[in-house]
């Protein structure tokens, strides 16, 4: 894992896939694209390198930024990440191993740590939701 002065950092490609059935054909249809996150949080990159591999389920925390650089061509290129600086943004392992392909994810190993766990969905009431926008 490389090192920026004193500190690790990670960085890992993250997929994010929606899917919906088209009206017109009734075919499910799926929409994948891939995120670069960047960690520059000590303890967040040591988790990485420990529990991440291909296929791990996680949650991502952090701020975008864009950078641009030349490439050999001298063409300008541009990346966006998603930054988890060392005070700002988070990343949770919710499932390792490696998708079965139907949204769920085989077990390697046990979660090492119940902070590590998804927190429990909030559960609301339609009452509960405000329909009024203030502007």
């Amino acid at each position: 894992m490389p090192h920026v002065g004193e500190g690790k950092i990670a960085s890992f490609g993250v997929a994010t896939s929606e899917t919906w059935t088209d009206r017109a054909s009734g075919e499910r249809r799926e929409k994948t694209q891939w995120h670069r996150v960047v960690s520059f949080n000590d303890h967040l990159s040591a988790v990485i390198e420990r529990r991440c591999q291909k296929g791990t389920l996680v949650y991502v925390e952090g701020h975008l930024e864009t950078r641009k650089w030349t490439d050999q061509q001298g063409q300008d290129r541009y990346v966006t990440e998603i930054i988890i600086d060392r005070f700002d943004g988070n990343l949770k392992v919710l499932a390792n191993g490696r998708s079965t392909g139907d949204g769920r994810f085989d077990e390697d190993r046990p979660s090492r740590s119940t902070a590590q766990r998804p927190a429990p969905a909030t559960t609301s009431n339609a009452q509960d939701v405000d329909d009024e926008i203030p502007f």
